[in-house]
């Protein structure tokens, strides 16, 4: 197959051909100018749009990706040369939601139907490979070098070694064993399910064993509590009669302290009333000793002034001694010539009596005033002299100390008579309303409390054993469980045994698997290391490779190959590139030589690297047409002038 003029409106490339020659096509495009969308346009025009794709991790599906950037419908044509002739491909969208669902393939030119070509079949009867095959073979991208085992690649590889037959793979078959061994033994398996049955039937037969176990030590337990209950009780019995006697003679005894204790406080008060009564005969009555002190001591202080101001008053003949001296001067005038110093005189003289009587009078005035005073503070302690004061004085603070000390006797006497009536209040309680036998921290309180409690275990033991008994019956006949697990274990051994073979087919057909690959890898491991050496240089002469097509290189000289993941990134890729150049080889068929498409799958060789690549294309280009995707101007340089090469920019 030749493809000849591809017409996309696909993604961006809106109404868009390419036009491609036989042989080698090399296509350079700067990046993000459709390269990879005329890749996948060219996949989706020979095997369809899956639409059933779904976006994961931030990648659209292709129905979303592709969507032509002017909202119009997608569709396209391409022109290949087939063996039959030309023959025109077309695909568009009918429903929106199935887009390039419509297919129609038509002699080039012409509107006649190219018989055996579908929508759904059109990609493996023209490249002889389903898409599987095809995208895993002729199908390079730069992200998608490493190659993956598929079944339908294991299909072709059987074909290549066995009869030829396509229609077998060992994956599908291994899928199929294993979806039955999963329907036994997987996790929701009848195997597991019958377990589960079985352990479900067990436990209930578990149950039902361990409840009558329970009923029979609930029955014994109800037996030992109503034993220690009768114990119980009689003991509490004894306590409370014991509690009740000792409650009356408690109540007789603070009775009779109660009474002795008003006796106590009958006399005191007694010896305080006499103590008072003492106290209030003194001059110095509800005084306190300190407020008496201080009196006291005031009335002395004044008597002591009251003695001074009497001292130091004059004599009662002092006030004589003017009067004496103006009578003398008076005699003394009748001597002197003229009557006015007689007159004179005189007159001196009655003023000197006048004053002398009004001098003796405020002195007697004063002398009574003070004398009055004196006997005014003595009669109010009732004493002869000052000295009288602080006997008396001393005689009231003793009948103080007296009346305080009865007091504070009294005093006494009535907080313990107030104590013993509380005593006798408390005592009396019990005897009149009855005895607490459930708060108290006496004998009988503890054994009542202990009555009580054994009675709680005794009601608690028998809820429990009828609650055993409601779940024996509930969980139904021990013998018809015992049967039911008898056939379970026997089913289960059967689906076991079917699970044994099973595992025993598996490994039979992994042993010819194994087999069929050691027939086909030397094969295929053979071309891709001719092709890797020509790739390398010569550099790497051998490959091995493992069932999942994971590939190790031996470097020439080496005595072990390498895991790809030590090689660079470039090697890897010329390894890879070496791989699918070789499964193209050997699972294409050569009659009808399926182009191989590489989107820029040489983007990260040297210059030296992709010389070698290049020349490997142009020689393989020679037996099918190949398609080189590129974003670099490298290969249309490489290229320029070379005769059979088909080189464009996009």
């Amino acid at each position: 197959m030749i493809i000849k003029k591809m017409t996309a409106h696909f993604g961006a490339l809106e109404g868009k051909s390419l036009e491609l020659g036989r042989g080698l096509n090399v296509l350079y495009a700067p990046n993000e100018s459709g390269k990879s969308t005329w890749c996948a346009f060219l996949r989706t025009m020979l095997y369809g749009l899956d639409t059933a794709q779904r976006a994961r991790q931030g990648q659209q599906p292709d129905k979303v990706k592709y969507r032509p950037w002017s909202g119009a419908p997608m569709s396209g044509s391409m022109d290949i040369e087939t063996d039959a002739g030309p023959v025109t491909l077309r695909r568009w969208t009918e429903r929106a939601a199935q887009p390039m669902q419509a297919f129609a393939a038509t002699v080039t030119g012409t509107d006649e139907p190219v018989p055996g070509l579908t929508g759904q079949d059109a990609g493996r009867t023209l490249t002889g490979a389903p898409r599987e095959v095809f995208e895993r073979s002729a199908f390079i991208s730069q992200s998608g070098m490493g190659v993956t085992n598929d079944p339908e690649l294991e299909k072709r590889f059987a074909a290549l070694v066995s009869s030829g037959d396509e229609g077998q793979s060992f994956s599908e078959a291994e899928g199929r064993l294993r979806a039955w061994q999963r329907r036994r033994s997987g996790r929701k398996g009848a195997i597991p399910e019958v377990e589960a049955d079985l352990a479900r039937a067990q436990g209930e037969l578990d149950r039902i064993d361990a409840a009558a176990r329970t009923v029979e030590q609930l029955e014994r337990e109800l037996g030992e509590a109503q034993t220690r209950q009768t114990e119980l009780i009689r003991r509490m019995e004894q306590a409370r009669a014991e509690a009740r006697k000792n409650a009356l003679a408690a109540y007789q005894a603070a009775k009779r302290d109660t009474e002795e204790r008003a006796a106590a406080l009958t006399q005191a008060q007694q010896e305080r009333d006499r103590a008072v009564e003492a106290l209030g005969g003194t001059p110095f009555g509800a005084m306190g000793p300190e407020q008496a002190q201080r009196q006291v001591r005031e009335d002395v202080d004044r008597l002591e002034d009251t003695a001074g101001a009497l001292a130091a008053l004059p004599r009662d003949w002092m006030p004589l001694i003017p009067l004496v001296i103006a009578g003398v001067l008076w005699a003394a005038s009748v001597f002197l010539p003229g009557y006015i110093a007689v007159i004179a005189g005189g007159a001196v003289f009655l003023g000197a009596a006048v004053g002398a009587w009004l001098w003796r009078r405020r002195i007697r005035d004063r002398r009574q005033a003070l004398e009055a005073s004196a006997r005014h503070i003595l009669e109010g302690y009732g004493a002869q002299e000052p000295e009288d004061i602080e006997d008396l004085l001393e005689e009231y603070k003793q009948l103080w100390r007296q009346a305080q000390t009865a007091s504070a006797r009294r005093k006494r006497a009535e907080e313990a008579l107030d104590g013993a009536r509380q005593a006798q209040k408390a005592a009396e309680e019990p005897v009149l309303n009855g005895l607490d036998f459930v708060n108290g921290d006496n004998e009988a309180a503890r054994a009542t409390r202990a009555v009580a409690d054994g009675q709680a275990r005794i009601e608690q033991l028998r809820e429990r054993r009828a609650q055993a008994e409601g779940q024996t019956k509930a969980l139904g006949d021990a013998m018809v469980l015992r049967s039911a697990l008898e056939q379970g274990w026997q089913r289960r051994d059967a689906l076991a045994g079917q699970d044994r073979a099973l595992a025993l087919a598996l490994e039979a057909m992994g042993q010819a698997d194994l087999a069929l690959r050691e027939r086909f890898s030397p094969e295929l491991a053979r071309k891709a290391a001719a092709l890797f050496g020509r790739l390398t240089g010569g550099r790497y002469d051998e490959i091995t490779l493992a069932r999942d097509l994971s590939a190790k290189a031996r470097r020439a000289g080496d005595a072990v190959g390498w895991e790809t993941d030590y090689l660079s990134h470039g090697t890897q890729d010329q390894l890879y590139l070496a791989l699918r150049l070789a499964l193209c080889e050997l699972v294409l068929p050569e009659e009808q030589a399926c182009p191989i498409v590489l989107d820029d799958a040489l983007a990260v060789f040297d210059n030296e690297r992709l010389g070698r690549a290049l020349d490997l294309l142009k020689e393989e280009a020679e037996k099918r047409q190949i398609l080189l995707f590129s974003c670099h101007e490298r290969e249309s340089e490489y290229f320029a002038g070379t005769a059979g090469v088909n080189v464009q920019r996009l």
